[in-house]
């Protein structure tokens, strides 16, 4: 089971739960706290909530102000509640997340409240009645920190909180805070954040904004200033750094950052700049008129999981322009939100108008191995399946189980529904401090021989605060073109290649 909250459904305004983005947190500065959940109330910075359960008879509702949780599924192991931000949060400077309880059964938490930092970071706790405080672990090897004190940027944003009782049981979170003074030392940008943006090529767009680092963000200016880059054109690209808080440019070597290039020289990389400066500047060759593409004799598939990202008009204006088709697996926590929200609906109807194909992600994006339970996987691969056929008329075949978590039983489970897993190639799209120039150089050279085949799926994602996707798509389908591949949907590539694919069996492609 699962419910969205959202601004607009007042029936939870009524109760008090008061959402949106923006605005700063609650503070208690009396005990350094940040409150994220009081009285009914998310923090407003926090933007659109969205919690998962574990499926059953398990329900999540708000009452006299609290989150009321109540496990109906017997043994849940790894599905657990979950309260997943559309903002993420900046953990740095913070010891711990504490929720506070009203009620719950004695020593009911155990291990399997779950806290989220982008990537399930490692956290832990005690058991606890009254109160779960959960802190950083410690790396048993070498006594680094692993949570939120460690300087891995994968470790500093918090995207959810949750908690789950045991089964039949129920119980009530009053207070959901950090706790800690909120200050942090600045730390220099590291090398796993170079610069990285695309090279003009004629026909694309120029890429204005660098918003995927978790360090920093960009403007790019270019001279001459042309809506899309013309031919016989030499074009300068002027970059203008801000650090996001907490980072600083001091200390980074002259000529330090750098423009990587699928097949360019190292003259291409060079990116010119003093020591430490903010501004920096490249000049590039002319731009070359276009030639036309050799005839497509190989065929490959791009597809995408979760739907939707936070720029997918930009992302289907961009696959519409290179006329190709391409195939999205949708979670049902995001497919249903075509139900209430207009611009979902109409985003639905241009995606199956453009001849894309849209298939199964599991309902809850969770991890679905041989641990899970086998009634919650049943449940949410099937109630995903039937809200496909009722919002595209179509009854999928392909299923592509989150965090590529599929085992025995969740093969088993996909195969009496008639569905055929497939994982495919990882462009890495996920980390949203991989820029669009590397995921294009990953796909043509990082990836080795491997990732050009007749027959090869490439596994990307459209999720909130992506932009990476849809800056690379261009040079993606311009490098492919070039040796001589073309694009198709899942289905339409996998009758091309004349594969025989099973339901119930996972694939990693069509390649023979």
């Amino acid at each position: 089971m699962i419910k969205k909250i959202t601004v607009l459904l007042l029936a939870l305004a009524a109760c008090g739960c008061v959402f949106g983005g923006g605005a700063e947190q609650a503070s208690d500065t009396a005990s350094n706290q940040v409150v994220l959940f009081e009285n009914g109330t998310w923090a407003a910075q926090l933007g659109e909530i969205t919690f998962h359960t574990p499926g059953g008879s398990s329900t999540c509702v708000y009452e006299d102000g609290m989150i009321v949780l109540t496990n109906g599924v017997e043994t849940s192991k790894n599905v657990a509640f979950r309260f997943v931000f559309e903002n993420l949060v900046d953990m740095r400077g913070y010891d711990a997340i504490v929720m506070e309880l009203d009620e719950a059964p004695d020593a009911w938490f155990g291990a399997i409240a779950r806290f989220r930092i982008d990537q399930d970071a490692a956290w832990v706790s005690e058991n606890h009645t009254a109160t779960i405080r959960m802190a950083a672990k410690t790396n048993e090897n070498d006594g680094t920190m692993v949570g939120m004190d460690a300087l891995n940027w994968d470790l500093q944003r918090l995207r959810g909180v949750g908690g789950l009782p045991a089964f039949g049981k129920t119980v009530k979170i009053k207070r959901i805070y950090l706790e800690g003074d909120g200050k942090y030392e600045d730390v220099a940008i590291n090398s796993r954040n170079v610069m990285d943006i695309l090279p003009p090529r004629t026909g694309n767009k120029p890429i204005r904004e660098i918003t995927t680092s978790g360090q920093y963000t960009g403007v790019v200016a270019w001279s001459p200033d042309h809506e899309t880059f013309q031919p016989d054109t030499a074009y300068t690209a002027t970059i203008t750094l801000t650090p996001k808080a907490g980072w600083t440019l001091a200390g980074v070597p002259e000529n330090w950052f750098r423009i990587f290039t699928p097949t360019g020289s190292e003259a291409d990389a060079t990116v010119t700049h003093a020591a430490g400066s903010n501004v920096l500047t490249k000049t590039f060759g002319k731009t070359v008129k276009v030639t036309p593409y050799p005839r497509p004799t190989k065929f490959v598939a791009l597809s995408y999981d979760d739907l939707y990202l936070s720029d997918m008009d930009g992302f289907m204006d961009a696959i519409e322009a290179l006329q190709i088709h391409v195939t999205f697996f949708a979670s049902g926590i995001n497919l249903e939100q075509a139900k209430t929200k207009p611009e979902r609906k109409a985003m639905l109807d241009r995606i199956l108008a453009g001849g894309h194909e849209v298939n199964n992600h599991a309902w809850q994006h969770e991890r679905y191995d041989d641990t899970a339970d086998l009634a919650v996987t049943k449940a949410d691969f099937t109630r995903n399946q039937e809200l496909l056929k009722e919002m595209t008329g179509k009854t999928p075949t392909w299923i592509r189980v989150p965090y590529a978590s599929h085992g025995a039983n969740s093969l088993k489970i996909a195969g009496e529904l008639g569905l055929t897993n497939l994982r495919g190639l990882a462009t890495n799209d996920w980390n949203l401090d991989n820029s669009a120039s590397f995921l294009v150089n990953r796909i043509l050279t990082a990836t080795g021989g491997d990732a050009l085949m007749n027959g090869q799926i490439y596994v990307g994602h459209n999720q909130l605060m992506q932009t990476n996707t849809s800056q690379a798509l261009p040079e993606i389908v311009h490098e492919l073109r070039m040796r001589g591949y073309g694009f198709m949907t899942i289905s339409e590539l996998r009758e091309f290649t004349g594969f025989k694919a099973e339901p119930g069996v996972n694939y990693p492609n069509f390649v023979k």
